[in-house]
């Protein structure tokens, strides 16, 4: 380890909730989202020292993407997922008996939160989120007891992580040779083309207009933001993907001078590849496809998590990742997934905070390993994928750790289905603005996720803790005890 790896206990935790709603409805999968609250979980910490600290992390709360067991209703998804955090609550509290590195309070709660998980029909991608909001309340604690940046934590592991002890096969490896030198200064914006967004200008009805001074229509997004990165959402109907994806590639073609990028997003739409290798094919001959084929740089989970990882599919699988790589999301329950992954023929797969962050770093090591070793000369990689992350501490936190990975470019979608940064207290919009002036911008009277010529600025992210730099209004919020599933008003 390159220094003394911190020792903390973790003494108390409360919790906060927000509601928001969408401006416009997020279709990905099975599920139609138009509000959700986004959970606060605020710890204090102990050092070995006897310094304490306060640490935060958030998330939204979404339906029928941890679980998508058709039996389980929203209401059921949300229990779950603070059956999980309560469950990675008691673990990381009842560790207090003796300070542990974090890296050693994530292996023990996470071994915690599984094992409940199994005793309570909570499935482990489930029991991953609720650890992961520890694992990033700890950092951020650690980093502002320490003045130092996530990026500084991480790479000079001051986290005491120890890879090997996850898998053996890493051996030495710190994280100093898995993580950029230096943090991303920027990252392109792959906008998310869900499966209810409007193409073009044309598609909003004039009663659907939502004349709320921000982008509408995909279109729209293009000619203000200037995007070059997309990620774009099929439903696993052949009929209704093919006349949707040709209406997009004329626009992108006849609106992008430059070379654009593409993934595409299965959302576990498929039981059998069969099904979705014919979607392929298509795009692959059409005619007007050949720029939109041409452009996509890897395929994210087309299988259904049932059968994704199956190995009768690997030969399949394997043939479809040398025409266009394919990345594993939801499979990613276990700390093993990619590892199993790769053996069936994926490239690659998601980096995402509600996974858990130690996962991500463990995952681009190995990454890192598998592509040294890679018979056929081609990498193995790590993606940046979103869960509609909201300002301030889902998206800040999420950004740092992507930016410390080094990934250029990441899905984002908070600011494209929420209004700016308008969900958040008139305190919070005013403080964030001052500490992030190149992040965010108040544009047509609307404060905003800053995106110019496709990208955004990332730097002043390098601040003490896990990247917010300004307070959170915890005030305005509802604290967890005095909240109901039925306040969001669905």
């Amino acid at each position: 380890m390159g220094v003394d790896a911190i020792r903390v206990r973790v003494n108390d935790v409360r919790y906060y909730m927000r509601n928001v709603r969408l401006r416009m409805p997020f279709r990905y999968g099975v599920a139609q989202l138009v509000g959700y609250p986004i959970l606060h979980v605020r710890i204090d910490v102990e050092t070995a020292d006897g310094t304490r600290a306060e640490g935060v992390a958030a998330d939204c709360l979404p339906p029928k993407w941890f679980d998508k067991d058709p039996a389980k209703d929203y209401e059921d998804n949300i229990d779950d997922m603070l059956t999980a955090v309560s469950d990675a609550r008691d673990a990381y509290v009842g560790m207090g008996d003796e300070a542990r590195t974090p890296f050693d309070l994530f292996r023990e709660g996470l071994d915690a939160v599984m094992d409940c998980a199994d005793s309570q029909d909570v499935n482990h991608l489930t029991a991953c989120f609720g650890s992961s909001f520890f694992e990033r309340a700890v950092v951020d604690a650690v980093g502002n007891a320490l003045g130092r940046s996530y990026h500084d934590v991480v790479r000079e592991n001051v986290l005491g992580v120890r890879m090997a002890a996850i898998h053996p096969e890493l051996g030495n490896t710190e994280p100093r040779d898995v993580v950029s030198d230096r943090p991303l200064p920027s990252m392109w914006v792959r906008h998310t083309v869900g499966l209810s967004d409007p193409i073009l200008d044309s598609d909003i009805a004039p009663g659907e207009r939502l004349n709320d001074e921000l982008p509408q229509s995909l279109e729209e997004y293009i000619a203000r933001q200037r995007l070059r990165y997309f990620k774009i959402k099929v439903c696993g109907d052949i009929d209704i993907d093919v006349p949707r994806l040709r209406t997009i590639a004329r626009l992108l073609d006849s609106s992008i001078e430059d070379p654009y990028h593409i993934s595409l997003d299965g959302n576990e739409q498929y039981l059998r590849i069969q099904s979705f290798l014919a979607l392929v094919e298509e795009l692959w001959s059409g005619p007007d496809f050949v720029r939109f084929f041409s452009s996509i740089k890897y395929i994210e989970q087309p299988m259904a998590r049932d059968v994704a990882l199956d190995p009768g599919i690997s030969q399949p699988m394997t043939a479809l990742s040398h025409v266009k790589p394919v990345i594993v999301d939801e499979s990613d329950s276990e700390l093993s997934t990619f590892k199993r992954a790769i053996s069936v023929g994926y490239r690659g797969i998601s980096a995402k905070n509600c996974k858990g962050i130690y996962k991500s770093l463990l995952n681009q090591a190995l990454a890192r390993l598998y592509t040294q070793h890679s018979r056929d000369g081609r990498p193995y990689f790590l993606t940046g994928e979103d869960l509609a992350n909201a300002a301030i501490v889902p998206l800040h936190q999420d950004l740092a750790t992507l930016a410390t990975l080094g990934i250029g470019n990441a899905e984002r979608n908070g600011h494209h289905y929420l209004r700016g940064i308008t969900h958040l207290s008139d305190a919070e919009r005013e403080a964030v603005l001052h500490a992030h002036p190149s992040l965010y911008t108040v544009r047509d009277g609307v404060p905003q996720l800053n995106v110019e010529n496709g990208k955004i600025d990332l730097r002043s992210l390098q601040t003490p803790g896990y990247a917010l730099g300004a307070p959170i209004d915890y005030d305005s919020m509802t604290p967890l005890d005095d909240w109901s599933f039925q306040s969001l008003s669905l």
